[in-house]
């Protein structure tokens, strides 16, 4: 073939060369011994290309026709659910890819389409590769010659065979939920896929749940992964069956062989960034538009930063450049151009030349590189896409069997072989992000399922690691898309991790690896010294991937180790010391004295690269501690290292200190001039290691003896940490204030729970080995000498001090005292250290527990995090020591937590200086204990504990309690504490004293040290005389409790070591009394002067007693007469009361209490209320008046569909909601507050500003309850004060008209209102208040007996009253902000009017049904803000009704005609459909303006008048009718007989006695009215009539009878008993309740009568109480009584054609859209109990846009419960003008911009609302009930129905907005693009 005949490259082949014919070659080939792998090479190069395919969608400005490059194929569809899509926007139409086919003639083509080229700006190119195509012409093919003749049978048998793999091995994908056992899993990172775990036994031990990054793999199966349970059930099974297979011949694996060797051929060699086989697809086409600029996915550049190129460069529109973002985030790159291969190059140069500008939340290098692109022919692509599905197909084949992977293993082990495995781990740098993940799953499937290839990738992987980890750090892609990715399936498997120590040297080459690339460029004079803003380098970070690894390698500890293994390992532990040599003193520091620092100092670098290495230091101690031999050798080198060390303990001077009359040699290193650090890992390292030598009988001396060579002596050791120690007490003091902040975050560090065990922990203990090698007093010198506290140790040291001033130096130097004195404190008493004392690991912890319990309570979260992380195995010990020492108490409410709490008789072991304490947590510990003490009434200190054993090696420190240095400072500090002239004391100082001194008597007490003579030393010194002067201090008053602890404690150990001296110091005492405690003493001085108070109120009561006496006998007439008269008034005064409470008993029990009514002819007087308020901003008392300002109450105004949310035949209808605080406020004040809030809006910066659908107004608070508000509701005065209801006439006439009158005149009037309706049109010109008609005249042609004065005193038509100037103005705005708000949603315009009357109605509603979710009746104490909302609201509507101006009555006019003929003349939708209660509102609003039209200077107020109770009558009869009508007795029946509870029954059965006994009460009329009322019209019954009547006719024809006898067959009669009818006036009671509620709120509003005090308080609301209230008739059966009108009403209602005209046998339901009476209750989605459960059922959902990949972050709504790609770039539709997220774009349709999300995989709930959201606790808690947001903890997770509830509560009572605001404001964090969820 030519290789320049561009025609050969896109014919399709011939027919003799198609699969089958290729299928028959390769037989042949293969019989002839000539099949080679090229042959299926050029087979899969020459098909690819036939499988992709290029298209242009373009856009046009002028109606441009869309034009591709095949018109032919222009039907062809282009995208399928596996087609692997690229999308790129092409500015030029002329740059398209044409689709290369048989005989077209490209320039002709082009030459067309741009002829035909008319307004075209955009071309979206769109590259796909047919994969289910290829998998049928190619692989199909290919599996075929592997299995022969039927493939689908041999694979079907393989699975029989079910030898898959006793290990699972299933690849994990990004986001997939993992689980780890605590109890089982030999380390953390043992894992199980869901199946995996369903199946075994360790679903029922204590996991952990969490997510996996991606590149993992499922551990079942594997032996050393587990403990025990090692096998689920599935692979448990597959352990049994036989490696051979019937299947799988000889001959098999020798085509396998081939096939195999063909694949990996293929893939290696076309799968590379820039392939070297890519010209190999050229065949001669270097011309034509046949190539591709592909854009390459980095971790350097963010989203915003491509976008832009794209935009500038590639002249892409934004959204199609979120498109190719998304794309290549997914798949690692994406095609951005299609031409010929200049305009290709020339776009990949603009690319990369393009500078990106840095984005402030990545500061690093790389960012500044240009973005990586290439110029690939088209069938390079082709070829490179078909790999990727080929190597996605053999890993599955892989898995079939256990052949499979031998042969594939064979393979890649043959290093002649370009595909071998070091060149796959090598070139995996040259892969984008898809190719590797192939190749990684490839890799996992093959060789990692069973233990022989694991162990061969893992040497191979082991010996190109150096070369694997540089190109990663070069490297551009994150650590789970590259090749070192897969270390943790390698070194986490402890035989591996073993041998490749001893064999491999890994553990050296990864220290010598970490060694070169990472710090070896930062060595300066033998030391490292980071630069500036190192730690933001992103090769340094990568660099740490290298000792992620060798945590790996070290986790498992030997039994017992080889020489092999040995040797391996102290070759990596001489790597360990090379990098912590260098490490011993880095970034040292000096103080600053002069001036403060120029700029802080590099120091997180330090630090983080101490926190990798430490859990390596701590596992590399434990494999030493071991075995004997390694750990000497170990001690013996770090000795050398120490030795070479020239940092501090160089060169270094020494003087000798004396003190007490001991002398000491000390090194004169000033802290406070020369460098200093806080890394000192190789003295730390020598800590850990001399620990464990006691266990080895091993000791310092012995060790020495060895190897004289390298000696270190004591003074050596400690001589750095003293350093760093005294460094510390500086800064206390504040000697280092210059030094800046970073010297202040290092020490926050260094005591911090992540570094404090190699460092802070380590320090002590090198500390404690120098107290124990070098002499007491010797010891104490140096550490006085190295604090600058020698001169204070003298006696004569007053006498100096007294001559110097008292300066800051003076008080830094009383700082430094206390510092010493605690150092002291810490090196003796902190000896919870195994190797220090007789302790163990759970010891120490139990310890660190108790500690910070004494502090306060701890949830198990916050104590998990106090506590440091063993290697993350301490789940379970952790648990268990817990249990030990608290007691866990569970949490009271939602809000709270589980805490522990300390046991009572552990509070004895707390120690206040213990050394993990921070200045704050000691103050809090020790005001806890003082005040638990003194509750205890026991002695009011913090004495010290009993400290624990100390081992043999380190006996010798508590020779420090009795030397005499030691004795000498107690005495010197407790002198001066009782000199008052003493300038050098602080009352720290003695305390801390008094604490040594708890230590040294209990430490003798303890009788663990026979050379422990404290007492005998301590009397000497006078000790017990000092501490008995001391309680007599009265200026030491604070410390006496402390004071006499110490005294009784000395004389128990007096007691025991000296009874005869004892006995002698208590003689004296016989006949005194013991001390007082400070409390006692404060208790004895309260009551003594209580009793001398007393004593002497007594004796002036005394006094004045005797001063009375003397006058009443002086004037004793006056006193007689005086008290004679007294005497009669009282009787006489106390029979008046008596009779008064009788009478008031007698009128409480005898007088009947009338039931109050707001409607009807029985309606209760309106009592004027209060009307004054106090306006919250200028706090002037105010009141509403005609004359006054106008009030205000701040409002929020929000779109809702809550209620709509259960109604599906509502759709997407929403409504507008109203919430109101209710504080009052001028209009003017509010409007100058609001100015300024506005103004402040309007200086935010531009990050904080909303977004997104901004709203309408500016939203504020409100100024007293900081409420969200966006507009404001007027206050207005009750409706009865407009328009009071009318006194009855005089002569006794008929005063209102009657309820069939009120039907009439609707019926006229909505007649009316069509005419001139109709009337207007046909003119076509605007209504004048002239055309409409006058009320007098409706009153006329309606026929009704009754005279205007009627009509008027019915309707409550008044002159219109004067209203405040202002107030047109306040409802002009609500009503504007109400249509703004509306039309923000919606996109339209809405009816200014009917808009408010809408709102009125669903905020009402909105309300009753939160009260009943909430289990409230209405009698219920209702909160401020429900109260002032619905009052203010409904005055506000009826006002502004009774204002409409003449174009907003015209608006009025279409609509009320329809309403008034839906109700009164059946000719709209039937009463199924009506929904009353907002049809009610309406008409209580809309039809007075209509009827008084014409009247401009009357208006009716809609107050309660005779005409709103026929309102209320006729939406209650439609109710009625309505329910009566869906009335079914069989599912009511049905619902009784399901109550399972005998006394939920007997409670259900009581009413329906009640109700029976009423219907047998019942007139015969009535009763016969009802049966044929029910028989007429109710829907299930007339179906069941027609469904009888039918069978009775089939039966019939089938006995044969004729249509005459059919005809003769009796008419089947519904049965309709009393019982029938009971169970339907019950139902009819049910269901009215909901509306009963909504309207007792609506004219409780309208007509201010409150509700009578019969209405319940708790409970449900009753129906009879509702009625009367509401002035209707309670008793159902008068409703259809037909001498009334009511009968006819419901007659009307039911009558309709809709409901009469119901076609049979058919259900009627499909046929009437019916509107229940009783809307359900709204309710979010239901959630699974277990968390897992959830997170496993989105396991599997893949991104709507590609099917190939899985949601990144599956999002839930838990209004619908529909799973969204949240936060993504791939899932982005338009809003309006605006691309948004998907949960964004969601929420608007679903909850009206409103949103309450889950996102599953972080176990978090989002609020979202207009462009802003927030972050909220999700549902699900732990045992401790604590949540888990993101699975850092990964503890199984309950749904919690309190905390669910919360939710529900907070969306159903429309607080989501106020919450997002709330939490928004209170918390401090970053700003969020929430329109990006």
């Amino acid at each position: 073939m030519d290789h320049y005949d561009m025609e050969d490259v896109v014919v399709a082949p011939p027919p003799e060369l198609d699969g089958s014919s290729r299928l028959k070659e390769w037989r042949l080939k293969l019989q002839a011994g000539t099949l080679a792998r090229t042959d299926f090479v050029d087979f899969f190069r020459k098909q690819s290309p036939k499988f992709f395919q290029c298209q242009n969608e373009s856009e046009t400005d002028t109606n441009a026709p869309t034009c591709m490059s095949d018109p032919s194929k222009q039907e062809e569809p282009h995208s399928s659910s596996e087609d692997l899509l690229w999308n790129s926007d092409l500015m030029l139409f002329n740059e398209l890819l044409r689709r290369r086919t048989k005989n077209v003639n490209i320039l002709q083509e082009i030459k067309r389409l741009q002829e035909t080229k008319q307004g075209v700006t955009h071309g979206s190119l769109k590259c796909m590769f047919k994969e289910n195509l290829a998998k049928e012409e190619i692989i199909d093919v290919l599996v075929e010659f592997i299995l022969g003749d039927n493939p689908t049978t041999a694979l079907e048998k393989l699975r029989l065979e079910g030898n898959t793999a006793t290990v699972c091995g299933k690849v994990f994908k990004n986001g997939e939920p993992t689980y780890s056992c605590r109890e089982c899993g030999v380390d953390p990172t043992c894992v199980l896929c869901v199946n995996c775990f369903k199946r075994s036994a360790h679903r029922f031990h204590k996991y952990k749940m969490s997510t996996s990054g991606g590149g993992g793999c499922c551990d079942c199966g594997d032996d050393e992964a587990w403990k025990r349970d090692q096998y689920c059930e599935m692979h448990l099974a597959n352990r049994k069956n036989p490696l051979e297979s019937k299947v799988i011949t000889d001959t098999v694996l020798e085509r396998c062989e081939i096939c195999f060797g063909a694949i990996l051929a293929f893939c290696v060699n076309y799968l590379e960034i820039e392939p070297n086989a890519s010209l190999q697809c050229l065949e001669g086409e270097v011309d034509g538009e046949h190539f591709c600029t592909v854009l390459y996915n980095d971790e350097s550049h963010t989203f915003d930063q491509v976008i832009q190129t794209l935009t500038k460069i590639a002249k892409c529109r934004h959204k199609d450049a979120m498109e190719i973002v998304a794309a290549i985030d997914r798949e690692g790159r994406a095609v951005v151009k299609c031409d010929t291969f200049k305009e290709c190059n020339d776009l990949k140069v603009a690319i990369e030349n393009q500078m990106i500008p840095l984005s402030g939340l990545l500061a690093n290098s790389r960012t500044s590189q240009s973005l990586r692109t290439s110029v690939l022919h088209i069938n390079s692509i082709a070829c490179q896409q078909f790999a990727l599905q080929l190597l996605t197909w053999f890993q599955e084949f892989l898995v079939r069997h256990y052949l499979f992977r031998k042969t594939f293993s064979t393979l890649v082990q043959d290093k002649n072989e370009t595909f071998c495995i070091r060149h796959i781990l090598e070139y995996d740098v040259k892969l984008w992000k898809t190719a590797r993940t192939c190749w990684h799953r490839l890799l996992i499937s093959g060789m990692l399922m069973e233990y022989e290839n694991k162990m061969v990738l893992a040497q191979e992987f082991s010996r190109r690691y150096a070369t694997i980890v540089e190109d990663f750090i070069s490297d551009d892609h994150d650590h789970s898309f590259s090749v070192v990715s897969l270390s943790v399936q390698l070194f986490t498997v402890p035989s591996i991790a073993h041998h490749l120590i001893a064999q491999e040297g890994i553990f050296f080459k990864l220290l010598h690896t970490f060694y070169h690339v990472a710090i070896e460029k930062f060595i300066h004079n033998r030391t490292l010294h980071f630069s500036k803003n190192i730690a933001n380098m992103a090769y340094f970070k990568r660099a740490n991937y290298i000792l992620y690894d060798l945590r790996y390698l070290l986790s498992f500890k030997p039994d017992k180790l080889s020489n092999d293994l040995r040797n391996g390992f102290l070759e990596g532990c001489k790597a360990l010391m090379r990098v912590l040599s260098v490490m011993q003193g880095m970034e040292s520091i000096t103080r600053q004295t002069g001036q403060h620092m120029d700029y802080e100092p590099e120091w997180e670098c330090a630090f983080n690269l101490h926190i990798k290495l430490a859990t390596t230091i701590s596992q590399v101690i434990e494999w030493a501690a071991s075995d004997a031999k390694l750990l000497k050798k170990l001690y013996k080198k770090t000795v050398r290292n120490l030795v070479n060390s020239t940092f501090i303990v160089g060169s270094e001077k020494e003087e000798a200190k004396t003190v007490a009359g001991h002398v000491a040699n000390c090194l004169m290193y000033d802290v406070s001039v020369r460098p200093v650090s806080i890394h000192l890992p190789l003295s730390r390292f020598y800590a850990g290691i001399y620990l464990h030598l006691g266990n080895h009988d091993m000791t310092y001396d012995s060790m020495a003896a060895e190897d004289d060579s390298f000696q270190l002596t004591p003074q050596e050791i400690i001589e750095p940490v003293l350093c760093t120690q005294a460094m510390i007490a500086q800064v206390a003091a504040g000697m280092w204030r210059r030094n800046g902040y970073s010297l202040l975050h290092q020490l926050y560090f260094y005591r911090n729970v992540r570094c404090r065990v190699e460092m802070l922990d380590r320090d002590i203990v090198c500390l404690q080995i120098g107290a124990s090698l070098m002499e007491s007093n010797e010891f104490l010198i140096h550490m006085l000498n190295k604090f600058n506290m020698v001169p204070w140790a003298l006696s004569n040291y007053e006498a100096v001090l007294a001559e110097g001033p008292i300066d800051e130096e003076f008080m830094r130097q009383l700082s430094m005292i206390d510092e010493f004195l605690e150092l002291l404190i810490v090196i003796i008493g902190e000896r919870w250290m195994p190797g220090v004392s007789l302790v163990t690991e759970g010891d120490r912890l139990r310890k660190e527990i108790i500690q910070l319990l004494c502090i306060k309570s701890y949830s198990h979260s916050e104590l998990s995090r106090s506590l440091p992380d063993n290697n993350g195995n301490s789940d379970s010990i952790l648990e268990d020591v817990i249990n030990t020492v608290a007691v866990f108490k569970k949490p009271a409410s939602v809000e709270s937590k589980g805490v522990y709490e300390l046991k009572e008789h552990l509070y004895d072991e707390f120690n206040v200086y213990f050394y993990h304490y921070t200045k704050e947590d000691k103050s809090k510990a020790e005001e806890m204990q003082r005040e638990r003490r003194k509750a205890k009434k026991q002695l009011v200190c913090c004495p010290p504990p009993m400290l624990p054993q100390l081992t043999p090696a380190f006996k010798s420190m508590a020779n420090i309690l009795q030397c005499n240095v030691f004795l000498a400072i107690c005495t010197l500090v407790m002198r001066r504490a009782i000199n008052p002239h003493s300038r050098s004391f602080a009352e720290s100082h003695l305390q801390k004293v008094l604490h040594l001194l708890g230590f040294a008597i209990q430490e003798e007490l303890t009788e663990h040290y026979p050379f422990l003579t404290f007492y005998e030393r301590s009397v000497q010194f006078g000790i017990l005389d000092k501490l008995e002067e001391l309680l007599r201090c009265q200026r030491l008053e604070s410390h006496r409790d402390f004071v006499l602890w110490t005294i009784k404690r000395y004389k128990e150990l007096q007691a025991k070591q000296a009874p005869l001296a004892a006995a002698d110091s208590q003689e004296p005492l016989q006949g005194e009394e013991p001390p007082l405690s400070s409390e006692e003493q404060a208790r004895l001085e309260k009551e003594t002067r209580a009793r001398l108070a007393a004593e002497r109120r007594a004796k002036i009561m005394a006094q004045m007693q005797s001063a009375r006496n003397s006058f009443m006998k002086s004037n004793a007439d006056m006193f007689a007469s005086e008290k004679a008269s007294s005497s009669d008034g009282k009787r006489t005064e106390s029979g008046n009361d008596m009779d008064w409470e009788e009478a008031e008993e007698g009128a409480i029990g005898n007088t009947p209490s009338k039931t109050k009514s707001c409607l009807g002819s029985e309606r209760t007087a309106y009592q004027p209320g209060e009307n004054s308020f106090k306006c919250i901003l200028c706090f002037e008392d105010c009141s509403i008046t005609t004359k006054g300002p106008p009030l205000v109450s701040s409002a929020f105004l929000q779109t809702s569909r809550v209620i709509y949310t259960p109604l599906k035949d509502e759709g997407k209808k929403s409504a507008l909601h109203v919430s109101c605080c209710g504080h009052v406020m001028h209009y003017n004040c509010w409007q100058e507050y609001y100015s300024n809030e506005e103004s402040k809006e309007q200086r935010r910066p531009h990050r904080s500003r909303m977004p997104f659908g901004q709203s309408p107004f500016v939203e504020f608070h409100c100024p007293y309850c900081r409420t969200l508000s966006n507009t404001v509701l007027p206050v207005s005065e009750a409706l009865p004060q407009f328009s009071p209801a009318p006194a009855p006439p005089a002569n006794g006439e008929q005063s209102m008209l009657p309820l069939d009158c009120f039907l009439e005149i609707m019926r006229t009037l909505s007649v009316e209102l069509a005419s001139v309706l109709a009337s207007s049109m046909e003119e076509d010109d605007m209504l004048l208040y002239g055309s409409y008609p006058r009320y007098s005249s409706i009153l006329r042609k309606s026929n009704v007996i009754g005279d205007v004065t009627q009509l008027e005193r019915s309707a409550q038509i008044i002159p219109k009253p004067a209203m405040n100037e202002n107030w047109d103005e306040v409802m002009s705005a609500f009503i504007k902000a109400q249509v703004n708000t509306k039309h923000l949603l919606t996109g339209r315009g809405t009816p200014s009017v009917s808009i408010l009357w809408e709102t009125c109605s669903y905020t009402l509603q909105s309300l009753e049904t939160y009260l009943y979710a909430t289990n409230r009746p209405l009698k219920a104490e209702m909160p401020m803000r429900h109260q002032a909302c619905t009052i203010n609201l409904v005055r506000a509507s009826a006002l502004f009704a009774s204002n409409l101006s003449h174009g907003e009555i015209r608006e009025q006019v279409e609509d009320g005609a329809k309403l008034l003929d839906t109700l009164f003349n059946q000719k709209g939708p039937s009463v199924l459909e009506w929904d009353c209660f907002p049809m009610m509102v309406t008409m209580n609003f809309m039809i007075p303006g209509l009827l008084i039209a014409a009247d401009t200077n009357k208006t009716i107020i809609p107050s309660g008048s005779m005409f709103d109770f026929y309102t209320l009558q006729t939406c209650f009869m439609a109710n009625l009718t309505k329910a009566t009508i869906c009335f079914d007795y069989s599912a009511e029946a049905g619902a009784q007989q399901e109550e399972d509870d005998p006394m939920a029954e007997q409670q259900h059965q009581q009413p329906s006695s009640k109700m029976l006994q009423y219907v047998k009460q019942l007139p015969i009329k009535i009763h016969d009215n009802i049966i044929t009322f029910y028989r007429k019209y109710n829907l299930p019954a007339r179906i069941a009539q027609h469904e009888a009547t039918e069978r009775q006719r089939t039966q019939a024809e089938s006995e044969g009878k004729s249509e005459v006898e059919m005809e003769r067959l009796p008419n089947i009669v519904i049965p309709c008993e009393l019982k029938h009818i009971a169970l339907l006036f019950e139902y009819v009671q049910k269901q009215m309740s909901a509306f009963l509620r909504c309207s007792c709120l609506f004219y409780r509003c309208m007509t201010d009568i409150d509700f009578p005090d019969t209405f319940p308080t708790e409970g449900k609301d009753r129906f009879d109480l509702m009625c009367a209230y509401l002035g209707l008739e309670p008793q159902l059966g008068a409703y259809f009584d037909m001498e009334t009108v009511y009968a006819t009403m419901l007659d009307n209602f039911a009558s309709h054609p809709d409901i009469v005209n119901i076609n049979f046998p058919r259900d009627w339901r499909p046929q009437l859209k019916v509107h229940p009476c009783l809307p359900p209750l709204p309710q979010l989605v239901n959630l699974y109990e277990d968390y897992s459960d959830l997170i496993n059922s989105v396991s599997d959902i893949c991104c709507p846009n590609n099917e190939r990949e899985e949601m990144k972050t599956p999002t839930m709504c838990l209004i619908c419960g529909k799973i969204l790609c949240g936060q993504s770039y791939c899932c982005q539709p338009e809003l309006g003008k605006m691309t948004v997220g998907a949960c964004t774009y969601h929420a608007h349709s679903c909850g009206s911009e409103v949103g309450i999300f889950l996102r599953i995989r972080d176990c978090q709930v989002v609020y979202l609302g207009r462009g802003k959201g927030c972050f909220v606790q999700p549902p699900y808690l732990d045992e401790y009930g604590e949540t888990d947001q993101g699975l850092r903890r990964g503890n199984p997770l309950r749904l919690c129905k309190a905390a669910y509830k919360r939710i529900y509560l907070q969306w159903l009572g429309h607080n989501l907005h106020e919450e997002i605001a709330r939490l928004n404001e209170n918390a401090n964090v970053a700003v969020t693009q929430w329109h990006h969820i």
